[in-house]
Formats: structure tokens, C-alpha cells, sequence
């Protein structure tokens, strides 16, 4: 996706100056309207208003106020956040089960990480949607709490459910039990490189959310973004995905992944995954027709 240079709207004039005319630079796009982001309110795809930065690939809407576009802010932040923390519970769940702790024991502590208390990743969540709900509309708020009973709860699309693309070392024919799926792995080798993974996917959710809402805030403010370039690659190599792929090299060079992840292919898969349902999901946090 091109950038385009964002100048001030002005046809040709004429400038009085020592007692001449002096005729000002016509700029290119003279006699048609000026290149434009999506405004409040429109989607970030511009199919409904924007002629410059479009996320073709990003579902929901340009916030509509200052206040709605601090809701949407602070809930991608908090569900940055609780992903995050939710990737540590599991893989502190999969070093026990490692070291030997027996899969009720594992799954009790991980039950309390995740989702039992005020301290757990759900309290935290639910603690901070409550915070922005005076700056949010009501659809915002219902969006993260539709989302949240998706992440936490038991589908395909939970991060429970999801827990199993990431500990798939099926080796040692053990499941890690409980709510997530997965396997046991089989070795130290193994478990490190799960982790490592895990990591990476936790520090790739939290980069590209951290896109989507400065593309956001841009777009209110009518300023190009390049999201894109935020969230995948760029020249600098500092795109969220670069980091991503930059870790994913150092961690093949070590070799010791378990064959489920040792492959550029099958690390791809798992940002490709990763990417898709954050760009998908995006009208969660960034709801179009919201009221004033």
C-alpha cells in the first residue's frame, strides 16, 4: 500500500506581491478533492469514505468521538493484556505438568492464573472494561464482553482451545488436561521452544493491537497511517511481524523444536493465524454506528 503526502487543501490563487501577480503552484490533484483517510465513523477500508491509508483487511469503524476512541483504546489494551497473561498461565501450566505435577493439581493453579479472582487475567479484564465504561457506548462495551465469553470460555476459538497450536509436542502421549488442549512436552528441548513460541505470539498480539489503535486515532485525527507496514513488514524491519520472524530464525537455529514447530512454514502458520483473527476481530474494539 502506497503513502501519499497529505497537503493543504488549495486551489490556484493569485498573491499580490510588489506590485505584481505571482501565480501559486497548482498541486496535482487540482480539480479533484484532495487524498483523504477514512473519517469518524467510516470504515477503515474506506468503502465508505477515504481515498488514502485504507485497511482493506480490517473490519469496524473509525472511531466516532474523542470518548469512544479512549473506550477502544483502552479495551484493545486490556485484551492485549489478558491474552498475554493468559499464554503465561499455560505455559506455567506446561512446566508443571513437565516436572511432573499431575493434571488437577496443574489445572487448579491454572484455572486461578486464568480466570478465579480479581487477580486473574478475566479480573483484570473485567476491572478495566468497567474503568472505560463512562467513555464508551453501549455497543462497545457488549462487543468486549461477547468477545471475552469467546476467549475465556471453551470453543474451538478460546484460548484454551487454541492452547494445543502451541504445546502440539504429541510425544509424550500425555494431555496437559483440563479445559486445554494440548500435550505435555516431551522434553526440556520441547517445552523451551513451546515457550519461546508463546512468547512470540503473545508480544505479536500485543505490537499489532497496539496498530490498530494508532491507525485508529490517526484516522480520527485525519492523519495518514500506514498500518500495514505497522503490523506486518517495512523496509526498517520493524514491523510487528518482522520482530516476529526475526525471533522465529533464532529460534529455528537453535534446534530444538519438536516437529509441529520446526519449520519456517509451521511458525508462518502460527502469525498468519494470529494475524487473521486479530484483523478479523478488529470491530470488537473499533464498532461501527455507535451513537453520539
Amino acid at each position: 500500500m502506497k503513502r501519499h503526502d497529505r497537503r493543504s487543501a488549495q486551489g490556484p490563487w493569485l498573491l499580490l506581491a510588489a506590485g505584481a501577480f505571482v501565480v501559486a503552484t497548482t498541486p496535482a490533484w487540482a480539480g479533484k478533492p484532495p487524498p483523504t483517510t477514512p473519517g469518524p465513523g467510516q470504515h477503515f477500508d474506506c468503502s465508505d469514505g477515504g481515498t488514502t491509508s485504507c485497511a482493506t483487511d480490517d473490519s469496524g469503524c473509525v472511531s466516532n468521538t474523542k470518548n469512544h476512541m479512549k473506550c477502544s483504546s483502552a479495551i484493545a489494551k486490556a485484551f492485549a493484556k489478558a491474552v498475554g497473561t493468559v499464554i503465561k498461565c499455560h505455559s506455567k501450566q506446561a512446566q508443571a505438568r513437565f516436572k511432573g505435577t499431575d493434571a488437577s493439581t496443574a489445572d487448579a493453579a491454572e484455572e486461578t492464573c486464568e480466570q478465579t479472582g480479581p487477580a486473574s487475567a478475566k479480573g483484570k479484564l473485567d476491572a478495566a472494561l468497567a474503568k472505560a465504561a463512562p467513555l464508551c457506548d453501549p455497543v462497545q462495551i457488549s462487543n468486549a464482553q461477547l468477545e471475552e465469553s469467546v476467549l475465556f470460555g471453551n470453543s474451538s476459538l478460546s484460548l484454551d482451545g487454541q492452547n494445543g497450536g502451541i504445546f502440539c509436542d504429541s510425544a509424550s502421549q500425555a494431555l496437559i488436561g483440563g479445559d486445554e488442549t494440548g500435550w505435555v512436552p516431551s522434553s526440556a528441548d520441547s517445552l523451551k521452544c513451546e515457550q519461546t513460541v508463546g512468547k512470540m505470539i503473545s508480544k505479536l498480539v500485543a505490537a499489532s493491537l497496539k496498530c490498530h489503535d494508532k491507525m485508529n486515532t490517526s484516522f480520527f485525527k485525519g492523519k495518514d497511517f500506514d498500518e500495514e507496514s505497522c503490523e506486518e513488514t517495512n523496509p526498517s524491519q520493524k514491523g510487528a511481524l518482522d520482530k516476529y520472524n526475526q525471533q522465529r530464525d533464532k529460534l529455528l537455529a537453535l534446534g530444538i523444536c519438536p516437529p509441529c514447530l520446526n519449520s519456517q512454514a509451521l511458525l508462518d502458520a502460527q502469525s498468519a493465524n494470529v494475524l487473521s483473527q486479530l484483523d478479523s476481530a478488529n470491530s470488537v474494539a473499533y464498532p461501527c454506528n455507535l451513537g453520539p
